[in-house]
């Protein structure tokens, strides 16, 4: 295919006996890029019919069968191997796109050292306040609401509607994520490599959350979800940091153990599988981390300045005076947060 020919983007649609979703996303998709964007649907061994229905309703639209549960990095990745352009999207499917939302990414990442960005992704439930500033990550990897005060400012760029530049990023996550965390992975993973990450209000989307992993088993969630969180912790920053980070880390895993008693919200067998993994996986540690250290261009305090000391986005006194004392704490081991600057 000569240059000319070439989508402005690849658009990346991973999706998983998510048939009810497909009518809906692609056709907003379709209404707004037009020809413009190169559509591909990775297909992860759906039991529910979504490839054939692809081939019979969305014939223009690129399928790309698995064969298997790839889960969402692994999938992803398999759909930048098969990608034309240059400029990756990566969107969920459980997804509606506004007129304008693929223009909105392009114009976002125009500039050289921006080599990600997220869209305003509105997702069902989440009060409109939250979307008045954007969000950070703590140590723990968890999402500290309303941290920046520029609009275009944020952390990492959220999966369910994300671009990024493939000659700079290449595969964009870890396939032994499998699920949850790995945009978290690609946003350190970025602004390890000193580049800038963007957001942009000029390209919106409806997103319903959780389409697929609401049918999953509980344990299922709960490790993914956990595990990832604390293996960014593991593989990308120092040592030291992760000592410094270690009471969060304690504090983290003794109230989600108790939630689990005591509640339903988390899985107890899934909190221990996690747990569980970093005794026994200490040698795939040492690679993953051995991997970043060769991409890290800045020194961590760069990136641990863009990130929160809080523990938690509760705005109840308790939540407050917890929040209090970590920033305190933040500020005695010299972890220079960006609440701190």
């Amino acid at each position: 295919m000569s240059d000319h020919m070439l989508p402005l983007a690849s658009i990346i649609i991973v999706n998983f006996n998510g048939k009810h979703f497909l009518n809906d996303c692609l056709t907003s998709v379709l209404q707004d890029c037009g020809s413009l964007a190169e559509i591909i649907v990775v297909d992860n061994g759906s039991r529910d019919g979504s490839a054939q229905y692809m081939r019979e309703s969305f014939p223009s639209v690129k399928l790309i069968e698995s064969g298997a549960n790839l889960g969402f990095a692994g999938g992803n990745n398999l759909g930048v191997r098969h990608a034309s352009s240059d400029l990756i999207i990566l969107l969920n499917n459980d997804t509606i796109v506004h007129r304008g939302w693929l223009q909105g990414l392009l114009d976002a990442v125009r500039e050289e050292d921006i080599v990600a960005a997220s869209s305003l992704i509105k997702t069902k439930g989440i009060p409109e306040r939250y979307y008045e500033k954007n969000g950070s990550i703590n140590f723990l990897g968890h999402n500290i609401m309303r941290v920046f005060d520029e609009p275009t400012d944020i952390f990492y760029a959220g999966g369910a509607s994300m671009i990024f530049k493939k000659n700079i990023i290449g595969e964009p996550f870890d396939g032994d994520y499998f699920v949850y965390a790995e945009d978290v992975y690609l946003g350190l993973r970025s602004r390890f490599m000193g580049y800038r990450v963007k957001h942009t209000n000029a390209s919106v989307l409806d997103h319903l959350g959780n389409g697929t992993s609401q049918h999953q088993r509980s344990s299922f969630l709960t490790y993914y979800q956990e595990r990832n969180r604390l293996l960014n912790l593991f593989i990308f920053f120092s040592v030291p940091t992760i000592m410094k980070a270690f009471p969060f880390v304690l504090m983290n895993c003794i109230g989600k153990i108790m939630l689990a008693i005591l509640g339903r919200k988390y899985s107890l067998n899934g909190l221990v599988h996690a747990y569980g993994w970093f005794f026994i996986r200490i040698p795939t540690i040492r690679r993953k981390r051995a991997v970043i250290a060769k991409e890290k261009r800045v020194h961590e305090a760069e990136v641990i300045a863009k990130m929160s000391g809080k523990l938690t986005n509760g705005e109840s006194l308790p939540g407050k005076i917890v929040n209090s004392i970590c920033l305190v704490y933040c500020r005695i081991v010299r972890l220079k947060v960006i609440e701190l600057s």
